[in-house]
């Protein structure tokens, strides 16, 4: 019987989503006969190091910077066990939103308009409506649509400019927005996401049930499907995101513009990575052994 340690929590703004996933993730590798332990890594790195040998793969089930944007698989690369996920340099460059930007530009990967700001001035001189993003915000926890001058008074804007954070802006796109999980180099079907009327796909939104998704997008064409797919592949391929990921898109007037990654997608009962798995016929529990069953000790 394999011992799997699935590593959660830490302390950052998702670990409550965290909880929930490797919650989610420990049910499923039970019923399919694994022992599974959970480890919070708000306890540290150094006890992380001093388990491992009790066991023969790491699971992430980690949301947020502390999970996904590099660090954690830049640790486990090193302790010569299988774990799920992908190169640490891929996640960081995935998860990382300015970083993102330029390889999007890089690969002429459609994205929206962009530029790194720092003050309202940059933001008047970009205009409006835009978005208000940071590079290393998850969740669309650090994230604020901005309508007119009128929202640079708003607090959460001022408290976003005040802060420490590196900033950008990107043109507000309005369309369809859709998104692709990537497993073992195979697009998932597309999943439409339509959130409640006059909202937008927001942390509340994402996690309350509000939200619809619907399957195979019905709102594009099933060219752009497939074009969206290739993308979504592109990228997960090019970043070596390991066994799985998932990329969101906003489809504006018939144009894939690619949104960000998620390195390590949610797991819970309300995630899009799940619902997409059963939407090709692999129920959770037989997601999470395929999962385990094709990890890697490295990820070039």
């Amino acid at each position: 019987m394999k011992k799997v340690l699935i590593i959660t929590g830490s302390r950052n703004s998702e670990r409550k989503i965290s909880l929930i996933s490797a919650k989610q993730v420990k049910l499923g590798l039970e019923e399919n006969g694994f022992n599974v332990t959970l480890f919070d890594l708000k306890k540290g790195y150094r006890q992380l190091k001093k388990i491992s040998k009790d066991f023969d793969l790491f699971f992430p089930a980690l949301h947020g910077e502390e999970g996904e944007g590099g660090e954690l698989q830049k640790f486990l690369s090193k302790l010569d066990k299988p774990f799920v996920g992908g190169s640490w340099k891929g996640f960081k460059k995935g998860w990382y939103k300015i970083p993102f930007k330029k390889f999007c530009r890089k690969e002429n990967v459609s994205t929206s308009e962009w530029r790194i700001v720092k003050n309202s001035k940059d933001i008047l001189k970009f205009g409006f409506p835009s978005v208000l993003k940071t590079s290393n915000g998850g969740s669309s926890r650090e994230v604020v649509i901005l309508e007119s001058e009128k929202d640079l008074g708003k607090v959460f804007v001022q408290s976003l400019l005040k802060s420490k954070y590196k900033l950008f802006i990107e043109r507000f796109l309005g369309g369809v927005e859709v998104t692709v999980g990537i497993l073992n180099d195979k697009p998932l079907p597309i999943l439409e996401i339509i959130p409640p009327q006059g909202k937008w796909f927001d942390y509340k939104n994402k996690y309350s049930g509000a939200t619809q998704e619907i399957p195979n997008a019905p709102s594009i064409l099933p060219k752009t499907r497939k074009i969206v797919q290739q993308i979504a592949l592109k990228i997960h391929k090019d970043l070596n995101l390991g066994q799985y990921s998932r990329i969101d898109f906003i489809v504006a007037e018939g144009i894939p513009y690619v949104l960000e990654v998620n390195t390590i997608p949610g797991l819970t009962s309300e995630s899009l990575f799940p619902k997409a798995a059963q939407e090709a016929g692999i129920k959770f529990p037989k997601l999470v052994r395929t999962l385990t069953e094709t990890a890697k000790k490295k990820y070039d």
